[in-house]
């Protein structure tokens, strides 16, 4: 009789541990799935105009959204050339990317459009707002109303 509670204890343990085991994998598959960006529409780049102005096919004129390069001038601030030639390699002409459309302040006073831009690195959709941050070419420049939080990308 303790042989046969022992086993059972034994299964019990073993489907708990392989329930846990499966539950954790939905969990983590769910929060993978959250991670993926929303990406609203995919276009093509046409130019690369500065560190966060892109031109697209069609003549949109699409500017990074929570990010500020310095200016090419005349004269070039400091780093601007470097933050052309950084987005220049990750989205030159002919590069397919992903726009997120600020959804609070689709334009800004020049008619571009504010967008959160996607990119693939190694097949994977990559916030390119974000990437300018982390790799020292942008700072943040927070201006609401808008929907992103541009001080979440630089921590």
């Amino acid at each position: 009789m303790k042989k046969v509670f022992a086993i059972l204890v034994c299964v019990v343990i073993a489907l708990v541990s392989v329930a846990l085991a499966i539950s954790y994998a939905i969990s983590q598959s769910d929060q993978h799935l959250q991670k993926q960006p929303y990406i609203e529409r995919t276009a093509t780049v046409s130019y690369v105009v500065d560190g966060d102005t892109i031109y697209l096919e069609g003549g949109e004129k699409v500017r990074l959204v929570g990010i500020n390069t310095p200016e090419l001038g005349p004269p070039a601030e400091p780093g601007a050339v470097e933050a052309k030639e950084f987005v220049e390699n990750l989205c030159p002409s002919g590069t397919e990317i992903g726009l997120n459309v600020d959804d609070l302040k689709p334009t800004d006073r020049y008619g571009r459009t504010l967008a959160v831009v996607y990119i693939r690195i190694n097949g994977v959709w990559t916030n390119l707002n974000a990437e300018l941050l982390r790799m020292g070419f942008a700072e943040v420049m927070y201006i609401p109303p808008s929907e992103f939080n541009p001080y979440e990308w630089a921590s």
